[in-house]
């Protein structure tokens, strides 16, 4: 198949899957929850995060907070600017049956990748391989947020799938480094206590009593 027959398959695909979502589906439970997620950006993952250390975690945590922050704002500024090399128009602006939720600003930015979904899954990436428990809800969430830019007609199917691609692409690297961060620091606070330990020498015992052992002086 040739390679333009192939983009224009694809493309078709793309948009059918976008009208499933974001007209077949709809649901008036969906309308009210929708908008409450989607309209979040940076702001949203920041202060799970910022709620999360605060609430749940002790202090030696707040380097996988700081590092999960990082990786968004890497992930997010990324993806930024694939978006202006691309420069795929918005579904809201080129597809004549798109439904606009309420409410949505259908912005002049490009579409391609999905900022949203690449924040989300960034964030879900780091705390998810340090915290087993958290990947579930991490990861159901950052799913969730990719749905809705599809629900609210900002973004193709195909957006959020690169958005995912790549939030997971810089989210697990970041991962790994904070790892590698947390058991440095926790080596770092053990190591003054195996230095500060006092070692005996090799083949010294306690002090010996001076004279043979049942000897007793005269006087």
């Amino acid at each position: 198949m040739p390679i333009g027959s192939w983009l224009e398959t694809v493309r078709a695909w793309d948009v059918a899957g976008f009208y499933l979502i974001n007209r077949t589906l709809r649901h008036t439970l969906l309308d009210s929850v929708v908008p409450l997620m989607t309209y979040w950006n940076v702001a949203l993952p920041v202060g799970l995060i910022f709620l999360y250390v605060m609430v749940f975690r002790p202090k030696r945590d707040r380097i996988v907070a700081i590092c999960a922050i990082a990786v968004i704002l890497l992930a997010n500024e990324t993806t930024q600017l694939i978006k202006e090399l691309l420069q795929r128009i918005r579904p809201c602006h080129v597809l004549e049956h798109a439904y606009i939720q309420k409410g949505t600003l259908c912005t002049s930015s490009f579409s391609l990748p999905s900022n949203h979904a690449s924040n989300m899954f960034a964030m879900a990436s780091v705390f998810s391989y340090n915290s087993k428990w958290l990947a579930v809800p991490c990861f159901v969430a950052a799913a969730f947020v990719a749905y809705s830019r599809v629900y609210v007609g900002a973004h193709y199917p195909a957006d959020v799938l690169a958005g995912l691609a790549l939030g997971l692409l810089v989210g697990f690297p970041g991962a790994i480094v904070v790892e590698r961060l947390t058991r440095a620091r926790e080596q770092g606070r053990s190591r003054p206590f195996a230095e500060g330990r006092d070692e005996v020498p090799a083949g010294s015992g306690s002090p010996q009593p001076s004279g043979a052992p049942g000897e007793c002086e005269l006087r």
